[in-house]
C-alpha cells in the first residue's frame, strides 16, 4: 500500500512535516499545492479540528468509562489500523 508524507519544498530543499519515509531510494510523485493551501496545511496540523476538542467534563466521562483496559487497547489498535488505511479495520 502506498503511504503519503507531508513536506514543504523550499528553494530546492524538502522539509518533512511528519515522519520520514523509511526508504533509501524511491520513485516519488509530488503534488504542488497552491500557496494558500500550503499555509493552511501547515497551520492546521498544529491544532486539532474543533469537533475533536473536548472539555474536561467530556474527558472525565471518557476516563470513567465501563471499558476494560484490553477493550481500550483493542479500540486504539483498530483506530491505528484505520489511520494506516487497513480496509479490514473498517468492518
Amino acid at each position: 500500500m502506498l503511504k503519503s508524507y507531508e513536506a514543504i519544498y523550499d528553494h530546492g530543499k524538502i522539509e518533512w512535516l511528519s515522519e520520514l519515509p523509511d526508504v533509501e531510494q524511491a520513485r516519488v510523485i509530488i503534488t504542488v499545492l497552491p500557496p494558500q493551501q500550503m499555509i493552511n496545511a501547515v497551520t492546521s496540523r498544529r491544532s486539532p479540528p474543533e469537533k475533536l476538542k473536548v472539555s474536561a467534563h467530556q474527558l472525565d466521562g471518557i476516563l470513567s468509562s465501563p471499558f476494560a483496559d484490553d477493550e481500550w487497547a483493542a479500540m486504539l489498535e483498530r483506530t491505528a489500523q484505520q489511520i494506516e488505511g487497513n480496509p479490514k479495520a473498517f468492518k
